[in-house]
């Protein structure tokens, strides 16, 4: 049973692999509609890539960081913001709608 159990462990084992080991990097110069989701596109990533946001601009607030964060990032990973990037894990490749805009 043992001999058994390992065995499907080892060849269930690379196909639970998680695409963690990718950055998705996004520079944004301002705030514009669809910045995140061109440059997520361009660059083909995926659910489960870390995704960095830099903002370059004067202006960039931790408020604007945490709304960002709420549409790309999954809640089950770190979320982190430090001075102007959002670091976390993408959640999905389109973000999440807005209950309101609807």
């Amino acid at each position: 049973m043992k001999k058994l159990l390992l065995a499907l462990l080892l060849l269930i084992s690379p196909i639970a692999s998680a695409n963690m080991d990718d950055l998705c990097f996004v520079y944004i110069k301002e705030f514009g509609k669809d910045d995140i989701s061109s440059a997520i596109q361009e660059q083909g990533c995926v659910r489960n890539n870390v995704l960095q946001v830099v903002y370059g601009m004067d202006n960039a607030s931790e408020t604007i960081m945490m709304f960002h964060s709420g549409r790309w990032c999954r809640f089950d990973r770190n979320i982190g913001i430090k001075g102007t990037v959002l670091s976390c894990v993408l959640y999905a490749t389109k973000p999440r709608n807005r209950l309101d805009m609807k």
